[in-house]
Parts: structure tokens; sequence; C-alpha cells
């Protein structure tokens, strides 16, 4: 059905029109009719007409501008003007507002039918047009949830399958753009790991919809399915200046939906890959966002996002071992701690001796426990005599020796380990400390420490409080009051001298924190050490 709405400030000719509509149209209702433009502006709002027949030449406002008002609230109205006036203007200021009929009084009624008529097909086609489109729209709804789980899952293959990739992101229209890869485990977690997958996958599973919505309003990405209780997403990006900005833009939406999502979901860990330029790569970023991931889980602090470029361990790519290794001795090895690296491994060997009936079966997995550790950490477990260890093992006489063996290797792998762990994280204090020092006298905030050590800024803020014991503002107010005690002790600077020149303007607040660290005044400490 289609509505028209009659307005003419004549009844005999708004009577006439609607004569001629009910004995020519079933399928056009009258839903109004109007003697002055206010009047037609005011029904148009409540009846919402698909016509309007309508003259110029009203009380008040009139026809033209009655249009314009009705146009703003509802632009999609057909607009036919029947007016006793055939004035250039008119006609001209009509065509600009949209209007296609003009027709002159007294109208002809075969004129008017023709118009009706021609009206309703432009109306009808939009609505079909409009329907169409609702339809491809739903179908769409559809369609691109199971075509980017392919792109995940292509993500995912071992195999090389770049030009399946590329084929995504010409279907995906985002051959220009770079990306990254999140990898997102949800879960309640004690001591690094997720309790109960089971359970935190059914009540993934259930917000699943959720979670893409909130990403989907957040960024430009592809969401892939629930895999238990993980989801891999791949943000689209344009490249920034430096890999910094890129990384701290990264943790930013990582935190923005963990912040969202962990009140009323639980526990997320998000693991970030590196952003790459070519869609190509972005199975690197996979690979590295579930590094990332992993090295989470093998952590008990409260870190719950983390960059593969802020792991303390570094990593090879061609990772090949079993999940149980995976799982229990790699990532024990990872963080340097030996004794819990033997720990795990006695627990599986001894599964391994209990349940293996061969004993050549056993040093297979204690072989591929060797190679595992070989390809993860490459050139410095290859340097503790890796040839000279698979040899022991295979010519081991019994599961004591290859015990033996593998555990002294593994000593000798994990100190290693933790050396270098330790190298770093002392390099990054270092280097943080020292840009303290040098820049103390100016506005420091956390996101310029945290480019100084190319951390993100989320990450930094956890690790140097974690590694060096106090929170880096901390440390930088020790340094300033240190700053400040000396030039108390050797000059006669003021104190609001003295202020501006360690980083505070506000001498006021300054004079405060100095009292509650040192317990004196400015004036007390300058009397008291020059005595």
């Amino acid at each position: 059905m289609y509505r028209a709405l009659i307005v003419d400030d004549e009844p005999i000719a708004i009577d006439s029109i609607e004569y001629i509509i009910k004995n020519n149209f079933k399928e056009l209702e009258i839903g109004g009719r109007a003697r002055s433009g206010r009047e037609a502006v005011e029904k148009a709002y409540h009846v919402r007409p698909d016509i309007v027949l309508i003259d110029i030449k009203m009380p008040g406002i009139n026809g033209l501008e009655a249009i314009r008002q009705i146009k703003d609230s509802n632009p999609d109205v057909h607009f036919i003007i029947i007016s006793a006036y055939d004035y250039f203007d008119y006609a001209a200021e009509a065509m600009a507002l949209g209007v296609v009929e003009y027709l002159l009084k007294p109208v002809k009624e075969a004129k008017l039918i023709e118009v009706l008529n021609k009206a309703i097909d432009t109306i009808a086609q939009r609505r079909k047009r409009i329907s169409q489109e609702l339809e491809l729209k739903e179908k769409l709804e559809i369609i691109v949830p199971i075509l980017e789980n392919g792109f995940i899952h292509a993500l995912c293959m071992t195999e090389d399958n770049a030009e399946e990739l590329v084929n995504f992101g010409r279907l995906f229209d985002f051959e220009s753009m770079g990306g990254y890869v999140m990898a997102i485990e949800f879960g309640d977690k004690d001591k690094g790991s997720v309790q109960n997958r089971i359970s935190a996958s059914v009540k993934t599973q259930n917000h699943y919809v959720d979670y893409r919505d909130i990403l989907k309003s957040a960024c430009r990405c592809i969401v892939g399915p629930i895999m238990l209780n993980r989801l891999l997403v791949y943000v689209l990006e344009t490249q920034h200046d430096d890999s910094f900005t890129q990384k701290a833009s990264a943790a930013r939406l990582a935190k923005e939906f963990s912040d969202r999502v962990k009140s009323s979901f639980g526990d997320v860990s998000i693991g970030i890959g590196r952003y790459y330029k070519d869609v190509r790569d972005a199975k690197k970023s996979y690979q590295e966002a579930m590094q990332a991931l992993q090295a989470l889980s093998q952590s008990y602090s409260e870190d719950a996002i983390l960059h593969v470029d802020d792991r303390m361990e570094d990593y090879e790519d061609n990772i090949g071992y079993e999940e149980r290794f995976e799982r229990d001795i790699y990532t024990k090895a990872a963080t340097g701690d030996l004794n819990a690296t033997l720990v795990a491994f006695d627990k599986i060997y001894d599964q391994m001796v209990a349940n293996l009936s061969r004993f050549d079966t056993l040093k297979d997995k204690c072989i591929a426990l060797v190679v595992g550790l070989a390809n993860r950490w490459g050139a410095m477990a290859q340097s503790q005599n890796y040839y000279t260890v698979l040899n022991h093992v295979m010519s081991a006489a019994d599961s004591h020796e290859v015990r033996k063996i593998i555990k002294k290797y593994m000593e000798a792998i994990v100190s290693s380990i933790s050396q270098s762990r330790q190298r770093k994280i002392s390099s990054l204090i270092e280097k943080a400390d020292k840009y303290l020092q040098e820049n103390y006298a100016e506005e420091i905030t956390l996101e310029d420490i945290a480019r100084v050590v190319n951390l993100s800024p989320y990450y930094f803020s956890r690790f140097y409080k974690e590694e060096s014991g106090v929170n880096f503002i901390d440390r930088l107010i020790t340094i300033r009051i240190d700053k400040a005690k000396q030039y108390f002790e050797k000059t006669d600077l003021s104190l609001k001298e003295v202020s501006r020149m360690v980083g505070y303007a506000d001498p006021n607040y300054f004079s405060k924190l100095f009292k509650k660290v040192t317990g004196f005044t400015a004036t007390e400490y300058k009397e008291y050490y020059r005595k």
C-alpha cells in the first residue's frame, strides 16, 4: 500500500483529487488532508506519506517552504505540485527541491492518473531496491564471518599458503594495508594458567557475538572463530612512523578490549604479534602472538597483555615439539627457573618411563625434547654439546642414564637462558635509569621512558616495578630529591629556583614532597648541612 497527503487551501480542489484517487487506485490510500503549509508539515510528520500533492499559493507557509520542511524529516517523499500559477521561478525552485511533476490547474483526470502511476512505480522500484539491499546485507552478515574464519584458519595452517592469504586480502579489500595478530585467551587463572579450559570455552562461546562486536567497534579487524577458549584477531592498520608507536597502539587496543570484557566475562590474556605490511607475513605475526600468549601463561605476575617484543627471553621461529614439553618444560626454561624446569621434566619423564614399554620409544621422546630445545633457543642450545648429547641419548644403556644426560643438558641451557634474560633485563633497567638521570629536570611521561627502552607503556610500568623493586615514578622522585639536596648543600639557590631545576613547576608541591621524602623543610635542610 501507498499513502497520499493532499494539500490545498481550496476544499473543492482537495475533494476533486481525492475523488480521482479513490476511483482509480486501490493501492493508494488518502492518509490526510491539509489546507495550509503549516498543517501539511504537521500532518506529514505523523502520517509519513509516500506521495504529497500540494498547491504553492497558500496562507502562511507556502507550498515550496512546506516541501522543504517535509523533506527535512522524510527525504523520500514524492512531491506533485498542482498550481494555478505558471511561473518559471516557482517551477525552477520546485525542481531544485527535487519535485519532478508540476501540474497546472485545472488538472485533467487522465494526466493526474498518469503522474500518480509514475510516482507509484518510482516508489515501488525504490522499495524493491531497499529490500534487495537489506537482503544482501543479511546475507553478508552470514557470509562475512565465514570468510573471516577462513582467513584466520589460513593463518594457523603450517603449509605455505601465501597466495591464499593474498586472495583473502583482495576479497576483504585490504591489500594496501598491513596488520598484526592478537591472540586472546579467556578463563580464570591460577599461577598464569587457565584452570578449566572446557568451562572457559563454553562461556567464551556464549559471549562470542559480544566479543566480536566490541572488537569491530574498536578497530578494523578480522575476527576468527572461538578455538576452545581462544580467539584470534587480525587487526588492520596503516603503518606508523616507528615500531614503538605501532606497538603502543596495539597495546592500547588490547588494554581497551581487556578492560571492557574483564569485569563481565572474567580473566583475559592477550598476546600481540609484530606488525607486517604484507599480508603474506601475517602468519609470522600469528606465531609471535602465540609465543607472547605462551609467555604470559608461564608468568605468575598480573600481566595480562604482552607484545612479542616485550619478552625478556629469545625464541626461534621454527618451533616443533610435543605439546607437553611445550606446556610444562619449555615454558619453565624460558623464565630461567632451573628448579621448576627440572621438576617439570622429572614428572613427565617418570610418566614416560611408566607408560612407554619400549626403551627405544623413550629415547625417541627424549631426542625430540633435545631437538625442541635446540629449535626454540637456536645457537644458545646447540652450543651446549648438542650433537654429543644426542649421541649419548641414543647410546644410553638405561632410563637412569638418559635422565642424567637430559638433566645435565637442561642445566646448561637454562643457565644460559637465565643469564641472557638477566642481561637483557639489566640493560633495559640501566637504559631507563640513565634516561631518568639525564632528563630529571624535564617533564617525563610513562610513554617517554617506555619509548626509550622500546617496550609498550603498559608492559614497561609493570616490568620496571617487578625487576627494580620500585615504580619508575618513585625512582624519578628519588633522583630529583637527591639532586635538590645537592643544590641546597652546595649553592644559595632559592627553593623556587631549585624546584624548577629538578623538574617541578609548582614550588609548593615540591616543598611538601621534599619534606615528605627527607623529613626536613628546605630551610631546615640547608641549616643542618651547613653547620
